[in-house]
């Protein structure tokens, strides 16, 4: 599902959709610039995920590896 939401999107977009993911994980504070009008589609559904704290990781671990691949090759 993150790839189908991310292809083919700017890289300032694709950040954006990961941060949304991971504030609707609760995980991610709200800084004022919380893009919130992003609409993730069927992903939203794993905002269940939430009830379970211990599966959040799991939830976020791909976003947090594309965040981490994108910033790697920024520097």
């Amino acid at each position: 599902m993150m790839t189908a939401i991310v292809k083919g999107k700017p890289l300032s977009d694709v950040r954006a959709v990961a941060k949304r993911f991971k504030q609707l994980m609760t995980i991610e504070e709200d800084d004022g610039n919380s893009p919130t009008d992003i609409r993730l589609g069927d992903i939203e559904a794993l905002q269940g995920v939430v009830k379970y704290p211990v599966r959040i990781k799991c939830a976020v671990l791909g976003w947090n590896t594309l965040l981490e691949g994108l910033n790697s090759t920024s520097t």
